[in-house]
């Protein structure tokens, strides 16, 4: 079974929320497309996993964890009584060539080593042994997972061979790995990984705020061109309506996305919307989806996700102006 879920990580939620809100320039479009094949990659493999099975196993997704003075990304981790799998999940496409200790693609060498990147974390993991305190052996095994079926590979070395898996082989692979049992002791050590599990750490980029378009944005379409009446707006592009309350904890959430580091006030949230919002009604819906850690003339609030569907549902969004279900599912 998952033990996690698989969320779009903070960096590919900035620049998708940055790229609402500007025009990106070269090197913040290449991000993004790098992080969004990554994120499709990572869906691809999850989807594999629900056709093969894996009700009896325990398998985390997309973790950060803090191993003594280690920190690690975990694609995958796949718990057994006595064994760690890791799988460092790849959504490459074209000719590549593993050869020498260096990869290629096209002929033209790249930087990244996914072979030497699953082989660090496996060997950090290994350090759970001596101060995990589960008490109990373990060993670490590790694979890389080509999802892209127009992925191609030669490489000079069968050592390499044993910790690459392709997209042909894939799901034989998942198969294997799914006739094991857990184990009696798998519970153990998936609380020893839970004990280590930290928030995604990553550091985002400074935004410009001049970069930034503000006002209420249509969520189909993404258009700015938006009439608005007492409780809805209606997309001027593509006829969509939607409540004033889910555009504005949209724009609430734009700004925690772009702004981290800054206070999330009553302030700020009139900025991102334009003005386009009552200042009653954006404190309404701070003290709603938000939680309140300073209060006074300068109110200052924390929100619990960034996750947009999971903060409509988690604080209870539920609008008699709402046409119908399709906001909760999205």
């Amino acid at each position: 079974m998952f033990l996690t879920d698989r969320k779009k990580s903070k960096e590919l939620n900035f620049y998708e929320v940055l790229e609402r809100r500007t025009a990106l320039g070269e090197g913040e479009r290449k991000m993004l497309k790098i992080l969004r094949q990554g994120f499709e990659g990572e869906q691809s493999y999850d989807r594999l996993w629900d056709e093969v099975g894996h009700d009896h196993l325990l398998i985390f997704r997309d973790i950060w964890m803090k191993v003594e003075n280690a920190t690690l990304q975990i694609d995958a981790l796949i718990v057994h009584g006595d064994r760690l799998i890791v799988n460092e999940i790849k959504n490459y496409s074209g000719m590549y060539q593993y050869a020498d200790g260096s990869w290629s693609v096209n002929s033209f060498q790249i930087s990244e080593d996914p072979v030497a990147q699953v082989s660090r974390t496996a060997g950090k993991l290994i350090r759970l042994k001596y101060g995990g305190g589960h008490g109990h052996p373990f060993e670490v095994d590790r694979k890389v997972a080509f999802v892209n079926p127009n992925f191609n590979l030669t490489t000079d070395t069968e050592e390499s061979k044993n910790h690459i898996i392709t997209r042909p082989m894939l799901k034989y692979y998942m198969r294997d790995v799914a006739r094991r049992s857990s184990g009696a002791d798998a519970s153990a050590l998936s609380d020893t990984i839970r004990s280590c599990i930290i928030e995604d750490p990553m550091a985002l980029p400074e935004v410009d705020a001049a970069r930034i378009r503000t006002g209420l944005y249509c969520g189909r379409c993404g258009s700015f061109k938006l009439i608005l009446d007492r409780y809805r707006s209606h997309c001027t592009s593509c006829g969509h309506q939607e409540t004033i309350e889910y555009q504005t904890v949209q724009s609430i959430i734009d700004f925690a996305t772009l702004f981290s580091e800054e206070n999330l006030s009553k302030k700020g949230v009139r900025w991102i919307t334009g003005a386009e919002v009552s200042d009653r009604r954006i404190e309404r819906y701070l003290n709603k989806y938000c939680t309140l850690v300073r209060k006074g003339k300068h109110s200052t609030y924390t929100i619990d996700t960034l996750n947009f569907g999971d903060l409509l549902k988690m604080k209870g969004y539920n609008s008699k102006y709402e046409k119908g279900e399709r906001i909760l599912l999205d």
